[in-house]
């Protein structure tokens, strides 16, 4: 028998009340076992509750939002710089990692991580995440479009760190995935890059000043929204502070005097100063509007555990649309 509990997304039970077997996806039809978050041939997320879904509206600041309204007011220009000046050199570089990199999902436990760190952000599709073997100062980035972004992590930054700062580290970067922006962040980046390579890399000098300085301005607030992403996901403010630490230190500077590394080339950066971004996040955590949002991550994720054929507690079978154990009565979300 099959169970409507969201909007396409079915659980698929044994015939007869049988315990709970399989998940179906609501967007290609394939079954999944129960304990997979995320599609395992669309990557489409598989949830019980969408109406539980976090936002971008959630996490994003008001400055954030307020700059990515200045970008989008000028109309089609950014869509056009992107088509025929960005996407020719994006595809190479996918190309590129894709054949030099290795994909995320090939190591397991990495594999489990990155999912659970997509659920949390209520990401509908599961990212593509490479790791790939760089040389300079060991980053990430994300590119591409809403449609198929791709994240990159240098090897080194997966290296010697806890769960909670690499989930810190991929939170950030899904949360510019969550923003649906990633046409203006692939463009801000390739701006900034034109900029410090060349005046005339790739075009940048068909773009007015203007819309450089809009989009750039907008990338850097987009930063601060990006690292609450990490911080809903890590669940601890102290995993995205050694985050940029971390970073910083790549940079052979430290956290606290970052500021000096990052003054320069501030007006055509991407990226904001890193100890304004640890303080940001930090002051975020202790507010009630993100202990409202962890609240909401926690409620999603134990409801969704509830669907299970076996308690929570006490590991007595019962039926998947049991939300109280008939042995234990113990409620399960």
């Amino acid at each position: 028998m099959e169970m409507q509990v969201s909007s396409g997304c079915k659980i698929v039970e044994a015939e007869q009340g049988k315990p709970l077997i399989e998940l179906n996806c609501g967007k290609c039809g394939s079954r999944n076992p129960t304990d997979n978050l995320f599609c395992g041939r669309c990557a489409h997320i598989l949830d019980v509750r969408p109406d539980l879904w976090l936002r971008a509206e959630d996490f994003q600041t008001n400055s954030d939002r307020d700059a990515v309204s200045v970008v989008k007011a000028t109309g089609i220009l950014p869509h056009l710089a992107y088509e025929f000046l960005v996407k020719p050199s994006e595809q190479n570089l996918r190309e590129r990692v894709i054949r030099q990199g290795k994909p995320v999902n090939s190591i397991p436990n990495l594999r489990a991580l990155t999912s659970e760190t997509a659920y949390a952000l209520s990401l509908q599709q599961l990212p593509t995440v490479y790791s790939v073997e760089a040389t300079g100062p060991p980053n990430a980035f994300t590119f591409g479009s809403n449609e198929a972004p791709l994240i990159v992590v240098d090897r080194r930054l997966m290296e010697g760190v806890g769960s909670g700062e690499l989930r810190a580290l991929l939170g950030h970067e899904m949360g510019h995935v969550k923003s649906g922006n990633m046409l203006y962040h692939t463009l801000a980046q390739t701006l900034a890059e034109g900029v410090r390579l060349s005046a005339s890399f790739m075009g940048v000098n068909t773009i007015s000043m203007p819309m450089q300085l809009a989009l750039l301005a907008w990338q850097r607030e987009s930063e601060f929204s990006a690292d609450r992403a990490g911080l809903i996901a890590s669940g601890d403010p102290s995993h995205v502070v050694s985050m940029l630490a971390r970073l910083a230190g790549n940079l052979g500077t430290s956290i606290e005097n970052a500021s000096i590394l990052d003054s320069i080339g501030q007006l055509f950066g991407t990226h904001p100063n890193l100890n304004a971004r640890a303080r940001a996040v930090v002051e975020f955590a202790k507010t009630q509007e993100y202990r409202n949002l962890a609240s909401r991550v926690i409620f999603r994720r134990d409801y969704r555990l509830a669907f299970t054929p076996i308690c929570r507690f006490c590991n007595a079978a019962k039926q998947v649309q049991d939300l109280f154990c008939p042995k234990c009565g113990k409620s399960q979300v």
